[in-house]
């Protein structure tokens, strides 16, 4: 029985060294993380995802019935738009997206690797690319959107803060202008992919100063940062009277019920895994220890303090970021479990460090007694994930928008007017019709209803955050016609009385 174990082992050994032992793992880590994600392709995609494919429409083909680019972040909506040019079908943007999201476990190892080790890397990449969070995996009765192949910021967000990362670190190593302004470049596409992402992007661009050329290197980063978000800046000033315009408009429509301070740190183990809190408690503890003996060994002394680019120092401002970034989106009074995705980075890394402890304890016996525990307690945390297999690869069911969409195109010309008062995106993207936003609620919303021209279709839902309208009552109001009726919503058209009494 021996011989098979020494057979795995020798050829275990052989794959380590050798550089494409690496090359193969990251692509498998990017096959699984990219499988997971794309699976069950559907066109059902809400509101602010359609919004962004609507932008993709807007600028790639000039539609004009409904646009928010005043008011979101570019980047996902011009990469969706070369997407379109290429081939313009929902699911181009869903497998690019999937793809982009897939690449971030890649460039947190690439990271963690320079700042923790590749042990911990690895353990904090397999974290984000299976974690149920990270998947769209979420156990019954959490309220998030499905992070794994949604058409929203945060994720492909995310890419690109580990990329900037990356390449941060790489300019910390050559100490050179260029490697820093390419940082800086990668950290603001994160910034136009989701202004979000401020808070990490604002502290990666502080790590120059661990540098003895810290002016240097801040100022490329700075010149690499603005390179990237001038011209964005340019077409808001030209559009909307303002260089920063679009960005407060931006911050404008983060709104919604408030939730208490601790909300991120109440959900941890369901966004973070309740194994990756584990590990970051363990790294908390074995930093503190590691501070305390050497406070015991040498003193403190401020004047003996200098900035550099140590282990030790990096993995101190992991810690750093983890705490602004949560105390950033703890204050926000409207949280989403969307918005504190900036923190995976650090906070994956640091428990990885800490799981990485159960490889490293002492003794023949301890030591392959903690490596079990720890393969087991991975496979227990993201087990979870595998539900995203459980139905089809392509979802067969259309979303009652996309058939109601079909059915207006069929039977009424495009200059018919549209309105509505929820998720108007989707029936932009769907149709060509000018869209009309009615009021959210109240009174209001029935006093414009009543001015709606006769010919002009109105689509009431059956439910939806205000209540209103009621579809009882434009059932009973003689100035409306049911056209046709779906599941979460009903189509109307507004007729002249006249016209009911005949």
């Amino acid at each position: 029985m021996s011989k098979p174990f020494a057979f795995a082992g020798r050829l275990l050994f052989t794959l380590k060294s050798r550089p494409s032992f690496l090359i193969v793992s990251l692509l498998l880590l990017f096959a699984g993380a990219f499988l997971i994600r794309v699976w069950g392709l559907s066109y059902a995609h809400y509101w602010d995802e359609m919004v962004y494919l609507q932008n993709a429409r807007v600028i790639c083909c000039g539609k004009m019935n409904y646009s928010e680019l005043g008011s979101r972040p570019p980047l996902l909506s011009l990469l969706f738009a070369g997407v379109f040019l290429i081939r313009d079908h929902i699911f181009a943007a869903c497998i690019v997206t999937a793809a982009l999201n897939a690449l971030g476990p890649v460039f947190l190892f690439f990271s963690g690797r320079k700042i923790v080790g590749a042990l911990p890397a690895a353990l904090a990449s397999l974290l984000l690319a299976f974690g149920p969070f990270f998947v769209g995996a979420f156990p019954a009765g959490f309220d998030s959107d499905n992070t794994g192949n949604s058409l929203m910021s945060d994720s492909p967000a995310l890419t690109l803060v580990l990329l900037g990362l990356w390449l941060m670190l790489i300019a910390l190593e050559k100490k050179k202008s260029s490697r820093f302004f390419l940082a800086g470049l990668a950290l603001s596409l994160a910034f136009l992919m989701r202004f979000g992402s401020i808070p990490s992007v604002g502290l990666l661009c502080l790590l120059p100063l661990l540098t003895k050329q810290r002016g240097r290197g801040l100022a490329a980063t700075a010149a690499g940062f603005i390179a990237g978000l001038a011209p964005y800046l340019l077409w808001s000033r030209i559009t909307s009277g303002g260089f920063f315009a679009t960005l407060r408009q931006g911050w404008k429509n983060v709104e919604g019920p408030e939730s208490p301070f601790t909300f991120y740190l109440v959900n941890a183990p369901i966004l973070f895994t309740w194994i990756g809190v584990a590990g970051l408690l363990l790294a908390a503890a074995a930093g503190l220890v590691a501070l305390f003996r050497s406070l015991r060994a040498k003193p403190f002394h401020a004047a003996n303090f200098t900035f550099a680019v140590t282990p030790e120092a990096l993995q101190g401002f992991l810690w750093l970021w983890l705490l602004a970034d949560l105390v950033f989106f703890s204050r926000m009074p409207h949280k989403e479990p969307r918005y504190v995705m900036p923190l995976a980075p650090p906070l994956l890394l640091l428990a990885g460090s800490g799981l990485a402890l159960f490889c490293r304890l002492p003794g023949r016996l301890l030591r392959p007694a903690g490596v079990l525990l720890l393969a087991a307690g991975m496979v227990v945390a993201l087990l979870p994930s595998a539900s995203r297999f459980d139905g089809d690869f392509v979802a067969p069911d259309r979303p009652d928008e996309m058939e109601a969409s079909a059915f207006m195109v069929s039977r009424f010309p495009s200059d018919t007017p549209l309105y509505m008062n929820f998720n108007y995106p989707a029936f932009a993207y769907f149709t060509n019709y000018k869209i009309h936003e009615l009021p959210i609620g109240g009174p209001e919303v029935y006093r414009a209803i009543d001015k709606i021209p006769a010919g002009g279709i109105l689509i009431a839902y059956r439910q939806n955050e205000s209540g209103a309208p009621k579809i009882e009552a434009l059932s009973q109001d003689p100035n409306f016609t049911v056209l046709k009726e779906y599941g979460t919503l009903v189509v109307y058209r507004r007729t002249l009385q006249i016209q009911i009494s005949k």
